[in-house]
């Protein structure tokens, strides 16, 4: 995915620091030099000076590739990508996926998206249910130290207790 063109005293150095994984085939070259870009690739020019902002760029760009979910209902099976999910919940035996009007059944455990989703904007809120950060309304406090989520698509999610610690932080509240 990256290629990092550098003086070869710094390469290391800037490759752990910048955390990124070269590749033979790849579309981002990365440099400190302008006249080392490729006319064919996303160059990325940068000054030592902003490394950390160049690092969290090329997070945003690796966590940025979007993930498909497969899900299943009475039309058949639909690829969606998972920002589309408003969010994830447990139905009975069923994992479904809330999309702005449409109800998707997932052939995975929770857990499983969960684990899939960590890098995405999804947080899980209760022992049943994961929400997608960037489709929350409002959030209003309930009973018993509990908030209440309303959805973009008018559902409501409730962030129980014990998650609400984790819901908090990721929030940055």
């Amino acid at each position: 995915m990256f290629k990092l063109k550098v003086d070869k005293t710094e390469h290391k150095i800037l490759k752990e620091r910048l955390a990124i994984v070269e590749t033979p085939k790849y579309k981002y070259v990365i440099t400190d030099d302008k006249t080392q870009v490729e006319e064919d690739k996303i160059n990325i020019v940068f000054n030592h000076a902003d490394i950390p902002k160049i690092s969290s760029l090329l997070d945003l760009i690796v966590k940025g590739e979007e993930l498909y979910i497969t899900g299943y209902n009475e039309f058949g099976q639909k690829s969606v990508e998972s920002r589309n999910f408003q969010y994830f919940i447990v139905d009975g035996d069923d994992l479904v996926g809330v999309l702005h009007d449409t109800r998707l059944i997932i052939r995975m455990k929770l857990y499983e998206v969960e684990e899939l989703l960590q890098d995405k904007d999804f947080i899980r809120v209760s022992k049943y249910c994961i929400v997608n950060i960037g489709k929350i309304d409002y959030i209003r406090s309930a009973l018993n130290s509990k908030l209440d989520l309303l959805m973009k698509n008018g559902d409501h999610c409730e962030v129980n207790r014990s998650y609400l610690k984790d819901f908090k932080t990721a929030l940055m509240l």
